[in-house]
């Protein structure tokens, strides 16, 4: 599995270029997006600090709402 990570010629480039990238926002209640990330965390989908600091949600959400970002690379399918 560490070699679809990692180039072996020392480069990386090749491995790099290939990834796509997904972005997951949340948005909701401050207790709720919170929660969500430590439950991420637990089942090892993301590193609870990966998350951006959660931020008034604006448009994307009702008043009291915050959104978090994250950003992961995934190899394509």
């Amino acid at each position: 599995m560490a070699e679809e990570f990692v180039s072996l010629d020392g480069g990386g480039n090749d491995v790099q270029l290939s990834r796509e990238r997904i972005k997951h926002l949340l948005v909701g209640s401050p207790k709720v997006v919170k929660r969500t990330i430590q439950t991420l965390h637990v089942k090892g989908y993301a590193e609870a600090n990966f998350w951006s600091k959660p931020v008034a949600a604006g448009n994307l959400g009702e008043s009291g709402e915050v959104v978090s970002i994250l950003l992961r690379y995934t190899l394509p399918q």
